[in-house]
């Protein structure tokens, strides 16, 4: 005779593991920062490139998601120069360390997000390479900005979230 999980009241279903959890922990960043920051620079980047013209929305989007595919990548190189680079500079004031990993982060988004973006929307015409400096340029202090924010507010509160999260 078949006995069913509800004929047995204390009996507990099997628990899921919590390694999937935190799997799935660590990955809701990826899923929700890294397009946010996204966003915010596609649009940025394309007004730079393109100005506020009628199919700007349209233009943005298309932009943001010839950036998506980028962004993944532009996020494991910074966290490489967090370990490469941390190690190298134990002699700095915290806030040093923090201040030369979000310069680097924002050097890194920004050639990335510059690039793919003024691809998307100009192409790899005879005025890439100065539309691509400008949009970079002027772009930087946005992210530089960005930057910052991930050091000093987010990444902490990440690390806190991800550290509740673990399975004791």
């Amino acid at each position: 005779m078949k006995t069913s999980l509800a004929a047995k009241p204390d009996a507990d279903p099997a628990p899921r593991p919590a390694v999937t959890t935190s799997r799935w922990r660590r990955l809701l960043p990826m899923f929700t920062l890294v397009p946010a920051i996204g966003l915010i620079l596609s649009g940025l980047i394309t007004w730079l490139n393109i100005g506020w013209v009628d199919d700007f929305g349209v233009r943005w989007m298309r932009a943001f998601f010839t950036a998506l595919p980028v962004m993944p990548l532009g996020m494991f190189i910074m966290m490489f120069l967090d370990r490469r680079l941390k190690p190298r500079l134990t002699a700095w004031p915290s806030v040093g360390v923090k201040v030369v990993l979000a310069l680097c982060t924002a050097i890194v988004m920004e050639l990335m997000m510059a690039s793919a973006v003024t691809f998307s929307n100009n192409g790899l015409g005879t005025g890439f390479v100065a539309q691509w400096a400008m949009a970079f340029l002027k772009s930087l202090p946005v992210g530089v900005l960005i930057g910052l924010c991930m050091a000093f507010l987010i990444k902490p509160r990440l690390e806190r979230w991800m550290v509740a999260g673990t399975p004791t």
